[in-house]
């Protein structure tokens, strides 16, 4: 009677005949953000009516009747709709906590912290986690969804190799905020500004903030994910066992160089849709 589908498609929510039940119509659809749970989108339902909505990734879906009465709700579950990544960072935090390790985590690039393979493990407080986000509306909101958190720390900070001052350019809504300036000129439309930012060294964010060790690695920083893995000093950092990171902005020289690195540290990587993980054997 009501069916809701998760597919590489998006969402569909299918209606049959429910005034035989209930009348009173229409129903009204809410796809929910997961983390925040902010309306995304909405619609009205009648008998045999179906509504799309074309992304699934962390999104749920709320039903309620003309008297606002909750009807039925579908959320979003890591493992039923996650890919290949959410599934796969999930499975290996949990596998730390079942050997008797409490992970600790490091996402860089974190945007406003409502969608991203490491969330699901965050929002079930199943790690510690430093969650760094260098623009400040995003900050701000990062901020606002996990504050009740007592696991996590945000910092507002640019992440670079080696530290120091950097251009940094922002546009649009946020998705391309980047120290890559042909990045965010080959992806973003609206204006674009730039600032000169200073930044900090990946090695001293995971000894300063980290206590120098971290168990996973999640990197979505726009062109630059590449230069910050190979710019961990392994001279004080032991790399961590588990690595996501964006290899989509990426030349087929800079993939090929990155994949080399990380073979020849024991690495096994999975390449899918311009996301990669690397974990060692």
């Amino acid at each position: 009677m009501i069916k809701v589908t998760y597919s590489s498609e998006g969402i569909r929510v299918n209606v049959g005949e429910v005034s035989k039940y209930n009348k009173n119509l229409p129903l009204k659809l809410k796809i929910r953000k997961h983390v925040s749970g902010e309306v995304q989108w909405s619609t009205n339902l009648n008998d045999n009516w179906f509504a799309t909505y074309p992304n699934t990734e962390m999104f749920d879906v709320e039903i309620s009747d003309s008297k606002d009465r909750i009807v039925y709700v579908k959320r979003w579950d890591v493992m039923e709709h996650g890919n290949h990544f959410y599934k796969s960072l999930w499975l290996y935090n949990k596998s730390l906590i079942s050997n008797g390790k409490f992970p600790t985590g490091l996402v860089i690039g974190t945007h406003d912290g409502e969608f991203g393979e490491w969330v699901p493990i965050v929002q079930n407080r199943e790690c510690r986690v430093v969650l760094v986000e260098a623009s400040d509306k995003q900050f701000n909101k990062l901020k606002q969804n996990y504050i009740k958190n007592s696991l996590v720390k945000p910092i507002q900070n640019l992440i670079t190799p080696n530290g120091g001052q950097v251009e940094f350019f922002e546009g649009g809504e946020g998705y391309t905020n980047t120290v890559v300036e042909n990045v965010i000129r080959h992806w973003e439309k609206e204006e674009i500004k730039s600032t000169k930012k200073d930044s900090i060294s990946i090695t001293d964010l995971i000894i300063n903030e980290c206590n120098g060790n971290i168990d996973w690695l999640h990197l979505d920083v726009e062109g630059l994910d590449a230069q910050l893995i190979m710019g961990i000093d392994e001279s004080k950092i032991t790399l961590p066992n588990f690595i996501i990171f964006e290899d989509y902005n990426l030349s087929q020289d800079k993939k090929d160089e990155i994949y080399g690195w990380l073979h020849n540290r024991g690495y096994v990587t999975k390449s899918e849709g311009g996301i990669c993980e690397a974990v060692k054997n």
